[in-house]
């Protein structure tokens, strides 16, 4: 069974709400939802209805340019339900942001590890009649074998 599943993702101004570049809140749930709908696919065959989130904290600010890996982690399988554990990393930002000498304005500096910017839990319901069980999980090692002539 697939546990975790990661969507990685460079923010753009088509994400943000307003001049400053600050993503809102609202857009990491809709990240969130679609690492959600992606581990439930491949465990159980079928998208979830979502019952809630529950003790969701943000920690920093998402800007646009900022480089995010958004977490859905399976914590709990039920009969239909299914609790997840999602998360948010910044993985990397635009250099210029921690330093005010940077004068390359699309330079990154990439975190020695991922900081954690918000998270919360999430419980899932996969209606009974809908679950087909654990499917593929979806790696095609090489997409373009068959036009390079099966090399």
């Amino acid at each position: 069974m697939r546990n975790i599943s990661v969507l990685s993702y460079k923010m753009t101004m088509a994400d943000a709400s307003n001049p400053s570049g600050i993503i809102p809140v609202g857009r990491q749930f809709d990240f969130w939802g679609d690492a959600e709908t992606e581990l439930m696919i491949l465990n159980d065959g079928d998208e979830s209805l979502c019952l809630g989130y529950t003790n969701v904290e943000i920690y920093d600010d998402i800007y646009v340019g900022d480089q995010m890996d958004f977490k859905a982690t399976l914590v709990k399988v039920g009969n239909t339900s299914r609790t997840c554990k999602v998360q948010s990393f910044k993985v990397a930002t635009l250099k210029s942001r921690i330093d005010k000498n940077c004068t390359n304005k699309d330079e990154m500096h990439y975190f020695e590890e991922p900081e954690l910017v918000g998270g919360g839990t999430v419980v899932l319901v996969v209606k009974k009649h809908l679950q087909r069980g654990r499917q593929p999980d979806g790696l095609v090692i090489d997409p373009w074998k068959e036009y390079k002539g099966g090399k």
